[in-house]
């Protein structure tokens, strides 16, 4: 076995020198990134639009109309529960102050090694510290809000251009390979797309199961606004093993602070609980993972690696591009092993008695 420690470092470095690239190139990168998925899941909108006589200018505005057309009627929608629970704010103080003295009043009774805590000395303090700080969250909050409708225009305007002027990308990929490669370059772009929308359409599917079944579990609770926070659990899912567990929070919360009996937000995080168990270990695998056809040791890697460089938009979109990184690697020979280091297969390679292959089967696991 030999080992070239040049090509090793030039691995370390073109590996180091990626992450600072996508670390300082956020603000440009990330609307784009949204924009090529987004551009994914449209383009069979367009084509159809093109179909029927319609010019790509048009067919890519329309497909972009339509998409913005439905979220601004979800949103219009659920504005309405949104603005109701921004009502029962002054209720949730109250709790809130309630349970505080009760926290309080327990300490000073049942731990005696602490001194006895005064609620007007410590509710004095935290409102002077809530409006020194108050500025400073008013300022974040704008800043983010308008952070996010500029990124958010960036994306539709990127995704329109992309729309537009897909076929003149391809054939410039297509052009900076050689003769013998320029079908594999055609190949190669045609499943990338596939994988993009798979993922993109897979997850769509999941939203709309897992919203269905947690606002029906909130609904047999009798929990006010069951469909919207049903819906938002299910959106969070995006984020790989961290959304799913704030997901089932922010509804276990809302009950803890409104419902009579402590029964019905453990009920609730149970219930929820047992859904993502079967989302995990059954949909996820059947609707996306077989898009996907990434392990899970990769999947978390790009959580830690995404919400790292990223934040919480790098957890959700370096999933999907770990999945087309695998494509892309698949067609060079070169890269082949790490297309398998990605890919899904690793659980087959171990071998039993007789030489058959073992494999992981999660439901005889769940009958034992």
């Amino acid at each position: 076995m030999n080992i070239s420690f040049q090509k090793t470092f030039y691995i370390f470095a073109c590996s180091a020198a990626l992450v600072t690239f996508l670390y300082f190139g956020k603000p440009i990168l990330v609307p784009i990134s949204v924009a090529i998925l987004f551009s994914f899941i449209l383009y069979p909108i367009a084509f159809k639009i093109e179909s029927w006589g319609v010019g790509r200018l048009w067919s890519a505005f329309l497909s972009i109309f339509a998409v913005v057309i439905v979220t601004l009627g979800l949103l219009y929608l659920f504005s309405t529960q949104i603005i109701k629970i921004t009502s029962d704010l002054s209720e949730f103080e109250d709790r809130l102050k309630m349970i505080f003295n009760q926290t309080i009043s327990f300490i000073n009774n049942k731990v005696p090694l602490i001194p006895d805590i005064k609620e007007n000395d410590l509710m004095d303090k935290s409102q002077e510290l809530v409006k020194k700080s108050g500025a400073g969250i008013v300022k974040n909050a704008l800043s983010n809000t308008a952070s996010l409708f500029s990124g958010l225009i960036l994306v539709l305007v990127y995704t329109f251009l992309l729309l537009i002027y897909r076929s003149g990308i391809k054939k410039v990929l297509i052009a900076m390979g050689q003769e013998k490669s320029k079908k594999k370059i055609s190949d190669l772009i045609m499943e990338v797309q596939k994988v993009g929308q798979g993922y993109l359409v897979g997850m769509s599917i999941m939203i709309v199961i897992l919203g269905t079944a947690d606002s029906l579990v909130l609904l047999a609770f009798n929990i006010d606004h069951a469909i919207l926070f049903g819906f938002m659990a299910s959106l969070l899912t995006i984020i790989p093993y961290i959304g799913t567990t704030i997901g089932a929070t922010i509804p276990v919360l809302y009950a803890s602070m409104t419902a009579d009996s402590i029964w019905v937000p453990v009920g609730i995080a149970g219930t929820f609980w047992l859904i993502q168990l079967i989302e995990s270990n059954f949909l996820s695998p059947k609707i996306v993972g077989g898009n996907l056809n990434v392990n899970a040791l990769v999947a978390i890697i790009s959580l830690i690696l995404g919400g790292y460089v990223w934040g919480i938009a790098g957890m959700a979109l370096f999933l999907p591009f770990a999945a087309i990184f695998r494509v892309f690697c698949s067609y060079f020979d070169d890269l082949k092993p790490m297309s398998m280091l990605l890919g899904d297969d690793l659980y087959d390679l171990g071998s039993g008695k007789g030489g058959k292959k073992i494999k992981f089967d999660i439901k005889r696991v769940l009958k034992k």
